[in-house]
């Protein structure tokens, strides 16, 4: 019997964190069931990049594929989780064997999600990390804030280096309770055409 799925995607409710300068996020119940309505429908306002979410290419890199171009092999697959010391994610962390891999960062960032705002110094992918990802072929890299670049970093070298390797970004993920190992990972973003990014229901299940 398979190992049950553990969900590591953040709840998207009204007043959630978000990066400086997005405007929040608005769930408004449109209909409700009642006299005037069979159905509750509600309506949703926000950006392609938002607590669990993912980025295709097309996000940092000019004529790269968007979300609708790639397969879904690009959102799931063999993962490892590895936990990460220290304020930097560096080479001395990347795995030697990554190639096809889902390569995901467990850090102390589950610290700042007890804060209603967001926070400036979360651990982020180094520069050269993110090259040696690319050099060893990993398939997707993930990690547990909103941003593998560091804030205020204009040059964002992670993503340059991920993205423009084809190598798919799974931003703000929970892995407080999931322990380093290995495990399959999906995180299938819904499929909108020409988008550069997309909320997703991520999730991991033991190997």
């Amino acid at each position: 019997m398979s190992a049950p799925w553990i969900d590591i995607s953040y709840p998207i409710v009204n007043g959630v964190p978000q990066w400086p300068g997005d405007p929040p996020i608005r769930m408004s119940r449109l209909k409700e069931i009642g006299p005037d309505s069979l159905a509750q429908v509600t309506k949703l306002e926000w950006l392609s990049h938002f607590m669990t979410h993912v980025d295709a290419p097309a996000h940092f890199i000019a004529g790269g594929a968007s979300i609708d171009e790639l397969g879904l092999d690009h959102w799931s697959g063999d993962a490892v989780v590895v936990e990460v010391d220290g304020d930097l994610i560096e080479e001395r962390h990347v795995p030697n064997q990554c190639e096809g891999l889902c390569v995901l960062f467990k850090t102390r960032n589950f610290e700042l999600f007890q804060y209603s705002s967001f926070q400036e110094n979360y651990v982020y992918v180094s520069g050269p990390a993110a090259r040696l990802l690319a050099a060893r072929k990993a398939k997707l890299v993930g990690v547990d804030y909103m941003s593998v670049d560091r804030y205020g970093d204009d040059q964002v070298p992670a993503h340059y280096a991920l993205l423009g390797a084809g190598i798919t970004i799974l931003e703000n993920i929970d892995l407080r309770t999931i322990a380093p190992g290995n495990y399959e990972l999906v995180a299938f973003p819904l499929k909108i055409v020409d988008c550069d990014g997309s909320p997703v229901r991520a999730a991991l299940r033991s190997r």
